[in-house]
């Protein structure tokens, strides 16, 4: 008989334990959102079902994907300019 693989962390039993492990770097805002509203939404409805989760993140994740999109979209713009502000103080332009 096999024996289950030995783990040196203990297993998460529960949706909001499995939410209080999951960690997020300092400077995530919008994902710490996130995570507060996921482990808001567990508490409120009392569901300890894993499978919930993704369905609970789907809107807000697209929310931060489209904020991400956006903010990369405005970055590359910037970054354009700034070349071209370069380029013309170079002599390039």
């Amino acid at each position: 008989m096999a024996e289950e693989p030995q783990r040196d962390e203990p297993m998460v039993t529960s949706t909001a334990a499995f939410l209080d492990e999951v960690p997020i770097p300092v400077e995530a805002h919008l994902t710490e959102s996130i995570l507060v509203f996921l482990r808001a939404t567990v508490a409120e409805f009392g569901g300890d079902d894993p499978g919930a989760v993704p369905a609970y993140a789907l809107a807000p994740m697209l929310i931060a994907l489209g904020r991400l999109e956006v903010d990369l979209a405005d970055a590359r713009a910037r970054i354009a300019e700034l070349e071209r502000a370069i380029g013309r103080r170079d002599g390039h332009g």
